[in-house]
């Protein structure tokens, strides 16, 4: 099962980092340009042996930028190991540990069985952000 969701971009105007502080203030707007993120299983099935495993794989890619990374994620703590992207690696583990601290049982098993099977993370913004737009797909 693959499950796409999707966030309007925003564009930054003032502010910068100073907005992180209080009591600083920016501007930002949103656009109508958007974020995709693709989620999937890596492997199809779970093998029964799987059960016993404390670290899943994750594959995070992004075809306009070439780039893709595996991670190993800690089922037990919900945090990823081998950090090169803090940005990135901060939304995976803050986006599976509000997904378990939020569902109910049911659905924390189909998370887990998620999570056993793997996260296949595609991530696309639409050309309009990038200056080099008629170069990315």
């Amino acid at each position: 099962m693959e499950v796409v969701a999707s966030a309007p971009g925003k564009v930054l105007m003032t502010g910068g980092y100073l907005i992180l502080e209080r009591p600083n203030a920016g501007i930002v707007l949103s656009t109508n340009a958007r974020f995709y993120a693709i989620v999937k299983p890596i492997h199809e099935d779970v093998k029964p042996e799987s059960w016993a495993w404390s670290w899943t794989d994750v594959k995070l890619t992004s075809p306009q930028l070439a780039r893709e990374s595996m991670y190993k994620l800690s089922r037990k703590h919900l945090t990823l190991h081998e950090s090169r992207n803090p940005f990135v690696e901060n939304a995976i583990q803050y986006t599976v540990a509000a997904a378990h601290a939020t569902f109910d049982k049911n659905k924390k098993e189909a998370l887990d069985k998620l999570l056993l099977q793997g996260l296949d993370i595609t991530i696309l913004g639409c050309n309009d952000f990038y200056s080099y737009r008629n170069q990315v797909f």
